[in-house]
């Protein structure tokens, strides 16, 4: 538990000193961090170690300790204070009352006194540090909530599960503008992409925030929404029309930040109908799925090199021979369809054989080596710790 932390400040040490002895702080979950015999160092060192209480004396020199109180309402909103002063002057009174103080004590300190006020001030401040908490907690469930209830109303919206005024009525709940978006976009990421081959849920998820959060962020400028359906495609609803630079930008930034191409699509929605954006949701999504269509000969390919990768002597040529095409063309073709090059496809297939290897069986590193294709122990190694994140040994421990 924080502990709460309090400064004493009065230009005689032997106050400073009657103080801090006759409390016993750790009862009062507090600490003294420090003293200061001016009104200025009260201010650096309340500052610097932003305390939670403060007592202090109203005449010090070089500055008085309603000018230390005053700057530091303004620095410590939160900070409690406490006046102890040799002075009974109505006016001070007065001046700490405005200045909302905790109490005015007078010299010398009734330290029975001192502890009933130390309580006090502790059991407002937890009273304060549990509120805070609470709302904090509030907000974030509040927030999480809201974007649920988000993602829910675009679904049902582009399920036709919406009539036209219940559309407005959430469209002005959410803070949108109450009409059909201008354009409506979807992007997919492949299925099947080299980063994906050992992602467990929990990391795909993660990706796919990060994914929503670049889209988020590089689209900030405009009025749009961005949610992910059922199937995990990210949807963008747009209420200003965006470039294809810009769609550009955030191609490249997923590029860059996750190594994964995204393929998307825009297109234009019918303005007059809210109801019919199910109709351009839809021919967004068959417009980006003909984007990384799988072609015969590619899904052939794929087959073969799954049926053969234990074969260390495995080519790219061998592979376009035994389908009676160019190996140019089927190189082509793989990284078009698949985001993904021979090589680094077999690779992948390599790596994904051996983590079940190891997880499911006694053998060595070298014998998983050699049942999956590669000829040294040692590129396998590297190849795997390049691909997974850890070497054969860490992983199978």
């Amino acid at each position: 538990m924080k502990k709460w932390k309090v400064l004493i400040a009065d230009d005689e040490f032997i106050i400073r000193d009657g103080i801090r002895s006759s409390v016993d702080w750790e009862k009062y979950n507090m600490e003294v961090i420090g003293e200061a015999e001016d009104g200025e160092e009260a201010v650096e060192l309340a500052i610097t170690h932003q305390i939670d209480i403060l007592l202090i004396d109203i005449n010090m020199p070089i500055m008085n300790g309603f000018i230390a109180m005053k700057q530091l309402k303004e620095q410590l909103p939160n900070c409690k204070m406490l006046v102890i002063s040799g002075y009974d002057e109505f006016s001070y009174a007065q001046e700490a009352i405005r200045l909302h103080v905790e109490d005015y004590l007078l010299k010398p300190v009734n330290p029975e006194k001192l502890q009933i006020l130390l309580m006090e001030i502790k059991e407002k401040l937890d009273i304060e540090v549990n509120k805070e908490v609470y709302l904090k907690q509030a907000a974030s469930q509040i927030k999480k909530n809201q974007a649920q209830m988000k993602r829910r109303f675009f679904q049902d919206w582009i399920e036709r599960n919406l009539s036209s005024d219940e559309i407005k009525e959430q469209l002005h709940f959410i803070d949108l503008p109450v009409s059909s978006p201008k354009q409506y976009m979807v992007i997919r990421w492949p299925e099947y992409h080299q980063n994906q081959t050992y992602m467990q849920e929990n990391d795909r998820q993660i990706f796919l925030f990060a994914i929503e959060n670049i889209v988020e962020e590089k689209l900030a400028a405009e009025m749009s929404a961005v949610f992910r359906d059922q199937s995990n495609l990210f949807n963008v609803c747009l209420w200003e029309t965006v470039d294809n630079d810009q769609m550009k930008e955030i191609e490249e930034a997923i590029l860059k930040y996750l190594k994964i191409k995204v393929y998307w699509h825009i297109e234009d929605v019918d303005v007059d109908d809210l109801t019919n954006l199910y109709k351009t949701y839809e021919m967004c999504k068959l417009k980006v799925d003909k984007q990384i269509r799988v072609s015969p000969i590619v899904k052939e390919a794929q087959l073969y090199v799954q049926q053969n990768y234990q074969d260390s002597s495995l080519t790219l040529e061998r592979v376009a021979e035994q389908l009676h095409v160019s190996s140019v063309y089927l190189s082509r073709m793989m990284k078009q369809e698949l985001a993904i090059s021979y090589v680094g496809l077999l690779k992948q297939m390599r790596i994904n054989k051996a983590t079940d290897l190891l997880k499911t069986t006694d053998m060595s590193i070298r014998a998983i080596a050699e049942e999956v294709g590669f000829d040294s122990q040692h590129y396998f190694s590297t190849t795997f710790k390049k691909m997974v994140g850890v070497s054969p040994n860490q992983f199978k421990k």
